[in-house]
């Protein structure tokens, strides 16, 4: 079964696929230079850039 992967992502799904709860999610996604667009209340995040941007964040703490 090919499933064609979306473009962007919720906050939700961006915590299944990265492992991490949803408070610490929306500090990240708040974070300066975070990859997200907002529309209205609600958070897109770019799913091409999250990984390099969370390279680009080693060391560092949230």
């Amino acid at each position: 079964m090919d499933i064609k992967q979306n473009k962007s992502m919720s906050v939700r799904e961006f915590c299944r696929e990265y492992g991490i709860g949803y408070n610490k999610a929306y500090q990240i996604v708040n974070a300066e230079g975070f990859p997200m667009i907002k529309c209205g209340r609600k958070i897109l995040i770019i799913r091409s850039k999250v990984d390099e941007w969370l390279e680009n964040q080693i060391g560092k703490s949230f």
